[in-house]
C-alpha cells in the first residue's frame, strides 16, 4: 500500500463492530504484550479474499474547523493492501480508516472482479457492481472524503517493478499470500519504505511490521509532589526491524526456557504451518476439505522440529480450526484487526508510542492479541 498522507490531528476512537466490545485492556510485557480486545463475537461470513494497496504521505498542513469536524470521528490511519483476491473486509477496513482520517493521497491495487461473494463482507460494492473493477470501490472510497486523492490501480500487485513502490511512504499487503509478502517487504527494504502486512483467517488473524530503523518518541506522565497535574517527560527511542523472511528463518527457539514458551500463543506457529501449506500448495485451504486437513496436519511435525518446538504445543483442534476459517472472514475480526492496525500506522507516521515489533496474532475464540518479536538469536518474550 503506497499512501500520501497530509497532516492529521488526533483522531478520536470510534469503533463501528458489529459486535459488543468490552474496553480494551492492555498488558504490556518487555517484550511481549497481551491485548485484551473482546468479549463477544458474532455472524460468520464466508468470503473470497481481496486485494489492495494503498500509500500514503504525511506532511505538516492545518485544518480548517469543517476539516476537524470531518476527521473527529475517525479513528486512525491505514496502509493498504496488495493481494491476490479481490478487495476484502479488512481492505474495506483500512480504506474506510485511511479516507476519514484525511490522507493526501491513497493507491488502491486490485486486478479482481466484484463477485456475489463479496457482497457479504464488502460495504463499497452492491450487487449492480457485480463484474466490475476496483473502480466501483473507489469512486464510493471518494465519496468519504472529497479532500483525499484515490486512485484505483486494476493490474496485479505481482506484476509491479520494483520501482513502482519508490513514490510511497507506507506499503501494507492484506490477505496475500506468504510469498508475495517476501518480495515486496524486500523491496520496500530496499528502498527504505514502511511495510506491513496483514490477514485474517476467520476468527483469528496477524498483522507484521517491518520498519528497518525507526525512531519514535514515548511520552511519559511524571506525578508531581503535591500538585493535581503531572509533568510529561519525552524520551526519544531507536528500533530495528527484521524482514518478513527472517521471521519465517527462526530456529532458536530452544534457547527460550519452558517457562517463557508457555507464555507463547500456539497460534503464533499454527499461522506459520498455515503459511508453510500456502507456499506448497499455492492456496489457502478449503473449507472442509479433508484432504486440505490432512496436508496441513502433515506440515506440522517436520516444521516444528525443524525450529525445535515441541509437536504437542500446537494441536490436531487450532490446526484445523484454522484450516476451517482460513477463507472466512469475520466483520469484528476485520474491525479489531483494522482499529489496531491503523493505530499503529499513525503512530510510526508521526513517531509516536511503541510500534509493533514485529508480529502480531490475534485469537477471536480467547478474545486476545499477542505481540512478539520474532528474531533469529533474540528472546521472544
Amino acid at each position: 500500500m503506497p499512501v500520501n498522507l497530509r497532516n492529521t490531528k488526533k483522531i478520536r476512537q470510534e469503533n463501528r463492530l458489529k459486535i459488543e466490545c468490552q474496553k480494551v485492556s492492555q498488558q504490556q510485557t518487555h517484550k511481549g504484550q497481551i491485548v485484551k480486545l473482546a468479549e463477544t463475537l458474532h455472524e460468520s461470513h464466508e468470503i473470497p479474499s481481496t486485494s489492495l494497496m494503498a500509500n500514503v504521505a504525511l506532511q505538516n498542513a492545518h485544518i480548517s474547523e469543517d476539516e476537524a469536524a470531518l476527521y473527529d470521528r475517525q479513528i486512525r490511519l491505514w496502509g493498504l493492501e496488495a493481494q491476490q483476491r479481490g478487495m476484502r473486509g479488512l481492505s474495506n477496513e483500512i480504506c474506510k480508516n485511511l479516507v476519514l482520517a484525511g490522507i493526501g493521497t491513497i493507491t488502491i491495487i486490485d486486478h479482481n472482479v466484484v463477485t456475489e461473494e463479496d457482497l457479504g463482507a464488502q460495504f463499497f460494492v452492491t450487487e449492480g457492481d457485480i463484474g466490475k473493477n476496483a473502480n466501483v470501490s473507489a469512486d464510493r472510497i471518494r465519496q468519504l472524503n472529497p479532500r483525499v486523492v484515490v486512485i484505483a490501480d486494476n493490474s496485479d500487485i505481482r506484476t509491479k517493478p520494483d520501482d513502482f513502490f519508490k513514490v510511497f511512504d507506507l506499503v501494507c499487503l492484506t490477505d496475500c499470500d506468504p510469498d508475495t509478502v517476501i518480495r515486496i517487504n524486500e523491496i520496500c527494504r530496499n528502498f527504505d519504505k514502511k511495510f506491513y502486512a496483514a490477514c485474517t483467517y476467520g476468527f483469528y488473524g496477524y498483522i507484521f511490521c517491518d520498519l528497518k530503523q525507526h525512531e519514535y518518541i514515548v511520552e511519559r506522565k511524571i506525578a508531581m509532589p503535591h500538585k493535581d497535574e503531572h509533568e510529561i517527560t519525552k524520551l526519544k527511542k531507536h528500533d530495528e526491524y527484521v524482514s518478513f523472511q527472517h521471521v519465517l528463518s527462526k530456529t532458536d527457539w530452544t534457547e527460550i526456557s519452558d517457562r517463557k514458551l508457555k507464555k507463547i500463543s500456539p497460534l503464533l506457529w499454527a499461522i506459520q504451518i498455515l503459511w508453510k501449506f500456502q507456499q506448497e500448495v499455492g492456496r489457502l485451504p478449503v473449507t472442509n476439505d479433508n484432504l486440505d486437513v490432512e496436508k496441513l496436519l502433515s506440515l506440522r511435525n517436520p516444521y516444528l522440529q525443524t525450529i525445535n518446538i515441541n509437536n504437542l504445543l500446537v494441536t490436531d483442534e487450532l490446526l484445523i480450526a484454522l484450516a476451517s476459517f482460513a477463507l472466512t472472514e469475520l466483520t469484528p475480526i476485520c474491525a479489531i484487526l483494522g482499529g489496531v492496525l491503523a493505530q499503529d500506522i499513525l503512530n510510526v507516521l508521526s513517531k509516536k508510542g511503541v510500534p509493533i515489533n514485529n508480529l502480531f496474532v490475534f485469537d477471536g475464540f480467547q478474545g486476545n492479541g499477542y505481540i512478539y518479536h520474532v528474531e533469529q538469536g533474540k528472546h521472544i518474550v
